[in-house]
């Protein structure tokens, strides 16, 4: 992890389309602001992590229909006969 010191209005760059300011210092509070391309998602640490676990149980639950629905066309497909051919 890279660690650096700014003061109010000072920046970081990163990258060539990324950058950081220094906003607005109030006792133990920063604000930053964040310019970066549209296509890029900014979230907070703690917004980051739910929207993860989130996506982590949609996908999870989707598994669980996805093989539902298998397990019953397997079934489906026993179930069924087909008819023998006549030579």
């Amino acid at each position: 992890m890279l660690v650096l010191t700014r003061r109010l209005g000072e920046t970081i760059v990163i990258g060539d389309d990324i950058t950081i300011k220094i906003v607005d210092i109030h006792g133990k509070q920063i604000r930053i602001g964040i310019e970066a391309p549209k296509e890029i998602s900014v979230y907070r640490g703690e917004i980051y992590d739910r929207i993860m676990q989130e996506n982590k149980a949609a996908a999870e639950a989707a598994n669980v229909q996805n093989d539902t629905i298998t397990d019953n066309m397997r079934q489906l497909l026993q179930q069924k006969t087909l008819p023998a051919k006549d030579d």
